[in-house]
């Protein structure tokens, strides 16, 4: 079998890839709707008013409830489609991805429809709305990276250390609500303070989503306050109506933001004048003091200068005073200096006198004088013999001579 050749199954898959490449969004009105009890899916025809051409359609129910338009034979109604050929029977459909109204009367009649169930529900009371946060940090932002709506936002915001956690989403007509959903998912179970959701202005036909029932119940029941800036001049789009605070613009988005950390700045500021106002008036007042305390110190410290000076000058008068009186003493001690040298020398000289004197009395006196004239000195046990009576017989004696001793014996 040649090798081009392939089965129709396969070619099937082929050409259904092919065709996924055409889609479109298609107006025509309802007809034969098909939905079974139990089944994921359901089928209806649509068909051109003019030549009343027709086209087979399957849908999901998902994407049904999503569109939240109710399907009825004879309804006017835009889809987005894709060709597709089913393989059991070969024949061809659109698989329609959603489904919108045709024209602002139908939009404005289900929107009013819907305005009306989601109010008789509370969805829209005040009571259950939610203040934004004072001082918002961690910001949700869900809008479309293109145009001017995200870029009006940053450029007002103030630098106030937000965290903007940023999720693109397509906002215009019903293909942005599955965008949207995705979007409000990814946020859900981030940490923020406050979701903000934006778009800019448009018909009522341009704000669809906004106005779609599944949106408008997963925005009521978001974790977190929900602000949006999805103004309409003539009907508020349901999103806005159930969030928790809308504003028209992006602008004005940023805006009431900024308010509480502008209020915050301004107290601050208003605190700081005071802070500086009143220091400014106790440094006045310290200034007076010390100015005093100067004044104070001032003659404190000339009368303690007085004082000094009139100590110097005690102190130079006592101390001409001391040198007065120790030259006095000095001149003293020098004459008295002068006065014992003599005294010494007198006295040496005296006593130089009295030894000289003493010496020739002794001299004169000594009995070794007497000894060398004839005399004699006559000793027994040591002591010198006066008397007779000073011996007995027998005893030695010691008699001194000039030359020598002589040694004798009493009879």
């Amino acid at each position: 079998m040649n090798s081009d050749v392939i089965s129709v199954s396969k070619y099937l898959d082929r050409l259904n890839a092919t065709l996924k490449t055409e889609r479109a969004k298609i107006v025509g009105e309802i007809s034969g709707v098909q939905m079974y009890e139990g089944r994921t899916y359901l089928y209806f025809s649509l068909k051109d008013s003019v030549d009343q051409s027709t086209v087979k359609c399957f849908m999901w129910k998902n994407d049904y409830r999503i569109s939240n338009v109710p399907l009825k034979d004879g309804m006017q109604v835009v889809v987005t489609a894709f060709p597709n050929i089913y393989k059991p029977n070969g024949g061809l459909t659109l698989q329609v991805e959603s489904v919108e109204l045709v024209g602002e009367g139908a939009l404005k009649i289900a929107y009013d429809e819907l305005k009306k169930k989601l109010d008789a529900e509370g969805l829209f009371a005040a009571e259950r709305k939610r203040d934004i946060p004072v001082y918002p940090h961690r910001i949700g932002v869900i809008t479309s990276k293109s145009g001017v709506v995200i870029n009006d936002f940053l450029t007002n915001i103030g630098k106030f250390g937000y965290e903007i956690l940023f999720v693109d989403s397509k906002v215009e007509g019903v293909e942005a609500i599955k965008d949207l959903l995705s979007a409000l998912g990814t946020l859900q179970h981030k940490d923020i303070d406050v979701l903000v959701i934006m778009r800019g202005g448009g018909s009522l036909e341009s704000f669809t989503a906004f106005n779609n029932e599944t949106l408008v119940r997963e925005v009521a029941k978001f974790p977190v306050p929900v602000l949006t800036g999805i103004g309409h001049d003539k009907d508020i789009p349901l999103v806005a109506l159930v969030s928790d605070k809308n504003v028209s613009t992006p602008t004005a988005v940023a805006h009431l933001l900024n308010s509480t950390w502008d209020d915050a700045l301004s107290r601050v500021s208003l605190a700081e004048q005071k802070i500086i106002s009143r220091y400014e008036s106790k440094l006045r007042e310290v200034g007076f003091t010390v100015e005093n305390a100067v004044v104070l110190m001032e003659k404190k410290f000339t009368s303690l200068f007085d004082v000094f000076r009139q100590a110097e000058q005690t102190v130079l008068y006592s101390t001409t005073r001391i040198d007065s009186e120790i030259m006095r003493l000095k001149d003293f001690i020098s004459r008295q200096g002068r006065e014992l040298v003599r005294g010494l020398n007198d006295m040496k000289d005296r006593v130089g006198q009295y030894l000289s004197q003493t010496e020739k009395t002794i001299e004169l006196s000594n009995p070794e004088q007497q000894l060398a004239r004839g005399y004699s000195i006559v000793r027994s046990h040591g002591k010198i013999i006066r008397t007779v009576q000073d011996v007995k017989s027998g005893e030695t004696l010691d008699i001194a001579v000039s030359d020598g001793i002589i040694h004798s014996q009493t009879i």
